[in-house]
């Protein structure tokens, strides 16, 4: 009678390249947000809203042209930086879906570079819109503003995706279920493990694995469903108590799918087992008759020398008194004899 482990199946996939998907969907939506606004000072209801893509895909200098105001200075840099980061980010998002790990390495490089050209476009508009704003010829038409922590997130994502992009890259085969998630990270991470990521095999799961045990856990969620945690109690309580035609019933309610004849062949295993067991337990009560009756003819003859020990004593002290005396006697009649 076999019990089949009950897995959960969908999280247990889960490892590094999830995170890192998860993190450039995040950076592909936050760049289609607004990050840079424009408003107009003489038309109050015209405004215009940028973010990355609208910034790369030349938005910017079609509303400067519309109010015929030259493009203010960096704002050329802006775009062409926008352009470049809006694209590396599409490209690392395509490359992170495939588990070859030659691919990961290049998408791992590309993902740096995407991280220093976000980091690159933030510092700009960091530094250009309060220009702009104190600049008179643009600032009695356009009024500029920028919501700098939307500006910092692409390069807050692209370093998170490089972060995990690299550990995937390091360690293809790791997964949630395997447990140790952060120390896995960070020997993944460990700058001497960094120059066998551009060789042809790299070791570093295999010697991480050889190693640190990983705490294998049965289900991959966070926590043990409570159903099945109250019946793994409840099945804890009745073990040893439960018999054996009742578990027989049940696996054969609970699996339908067995042919007759193995079913034939389960319930003679259970019948073996059943004979088997009252047989030993008739050999172990034959065995403690035995060992009874042997202690108790080893404690009835101890305790008869115990008994018989002081009569036997006494006997031989009279004895030995008696062949003294007549030894005595003797000596005495031979000096008579003498004298």
């Amino acid at each position: 009678m076999k019990s089949e482990k009950l897995y959960i199946k969908a999280p247990q996939k889960i490892g590094f390249k999830a995170f890192a998907v998860i993190a450039y969907i995040l950076l592909f939506a936050i760049q289609r947000l607004p990050a840079l606004s424009i408003e107009a000072a003489e038309l109050r209801d015209v405004s215009e809203n940028f973010s990355v893509s609208s910034l790369a895909l030349g938005n910017f200098i079609k509303f400067f042209d519309y109010f015929a105001v030259p493009v203010g200075g960096g704002a050329i840099s802006i775009i062409v930086i926008a352009a470049v980061a809006l694209v590396l980010g599409l490209v690392v998002l395509a490359l992170s879906l495939f588990p070859y790990r030659r691919v990961q390495v290049v998408n791992f490089v590309l993902s740096v570079l995407g991280t220093l050209v976000s980091v690159a476009l933030a510092i700009l508009i960091t530094v250009f819109v309060p220009l702009w704003n104190a600049d008179g010829a643009l600032s009695d038409i356009l009024g500029f503003s920028a919501h700098y922590i939307i500006t910092w997130l692409p390069a807050v994502l692209f370093m998170f995706g490089t972060i995990f992009i690299y550990a995937y890259a390091k360690m293809p085969s790791y997964r949630l279920s395997d447990g140790r998630f952060f120390k896995t990270l960070l020997n993944a991470l460990a700058p001497k493990n960094f120059t066998s990521t551009f060789k042809k095999r790299d070791n570093t799961e295999a010697l991480f694995r050889a190693t640190v045990p990983l705490k294998q856990k049965k289900y991959a969620t966070m926590s043990e469903p409570a159903s099945i945690k109250k019946a793994r109690k409840e099945s804890a309580k009745r073990r040893g108590k439960m018999d054996y035609t009742q578990v027989l019933d049940e696996f054969e309610a609970t699996d339908k799918k067995l042919s007759k004849l193995q079913m034939a062949v389960n319930r003679r295993e259970h019948a073996e087992r059943i004979a088997n067991r009252s047989v030993e337990s008739e050999n172990r009560a034959l065995l403690n008759k035995k060992k009874k009756r042997t202690s108790a003819r080893t404690s009835a003859g101890a305790a008869q020398r115990r008994a018989s020990a002081p009569v036997d004593n006494r006997a031989r002290a009279l004895e030995i008194a008696k062949l003294k005396a007549k030894h005595a006697e003797e000596v005495a009649g031979r000096n008579k004899e003498i004298y």
